[in-house]
């Protein structure tokens, strides 16, 4: 008796399964006889300025030398601030970052950094939606 109901149990399992994937539960099929073409538009994207007019500085004295840089501030939209790079002739680079609102930097430098290796700058423009903008580098400078 129990083989017989487990094979009227899977007969009847079976039947199920393969009339309610023949039942309501396949995807509707349709046709559409009208064409609409959407309406064209433009897209475009926003750049970032960099800093314009960067000047770069080197005062050397005795036993220590003052880097700075100065710029023009980014004409773009939601600025977060800017990132001073101090590169070096060996190929380091030294970032600083500033506010938004900053148009220069200066820090003292030990006098033998200056004297070893030349330094030039650049200034990048960060925004607050993560898109940044280099400015070009200073030429060289040197003690």
């Amino acid at each position: 008796m129990t083989g017989i109901r487990r094979g009227l149990l899977l007969l009847a399992l079976t039947v199920a399964v393969v009339s309610g994937g023949l039942g309501p539960a396949h995807p509707a099929q349709a046709s559409f006889s009208k064409k609409v073409t959407a309406a064209s538009m433009d897209i475009g994207t926003a750049t970032v300025a960099a800093p314009s007019a960067v000047n770069g500085g080197l005062v050397c004295g005795r036993t220590s030398a003052t880097l700075s840089a100065n710029w023009t501030a980014s004409t773009s939209a939601k600025i977060k601030g800017y990132m001073v790079s101090v590169i070096y002739s060996d190929g380091f680079v030294q970032t600083v970052d500033m506010p938004a609102t900053a148009t220069s930097w200066s820090k003292a430098a030990g006098l033998y950094t200056v004297q070893a290796y030349a330094i030039r700058y650049t200034v990048t423009t960060q925004t607050t939606y993560g898109w940044t903008a280099e400015s070009t580098s200073t030429g060289w400078y040197t003690c």
